[in-house]
């Protein structure tokens, strides 16, 4: 299941948010999402976590924590709809 963190610190590396995620389960990845122009963290990313449950547990654990001096915000993350799936 795919986890969306946003309101990240805009230093955070992959390996500090699978840190934050590890105690609730198994993390299969990470993608922070960057400027395309800059390079520049977006101040978000998605965790892809092994199960749903753990998922869920990570989200109502997390949601509206501090994390390197942010609150961030943690929800499920819905794949957008592309124009030919609508």
């Amino acid at each position: 299941m795919n986890v969306y963190i946003g309101n990240i610190s805009y230093s955070m590396t992959p390996e500090e948010i699978k840190e934050v995620f590890l105690p609730y389960g198994n993390v299969l990845s990470v993608k922070i999402i960057t400027d395309k122009q800059t390079g520049r963290s977006k101040g978000y990313a998605f965790v892809e976590m092994e199960n749903d449950d753990e998922a869920q547990n990570a989200i109502k654990a997390l949601n509206e924590t501090e994390v390197k001096g942010r609150n961030v915000k943690v929800n499920s993350a819905h794949r957008k709809e592309s124009a030919d799936q609508k």
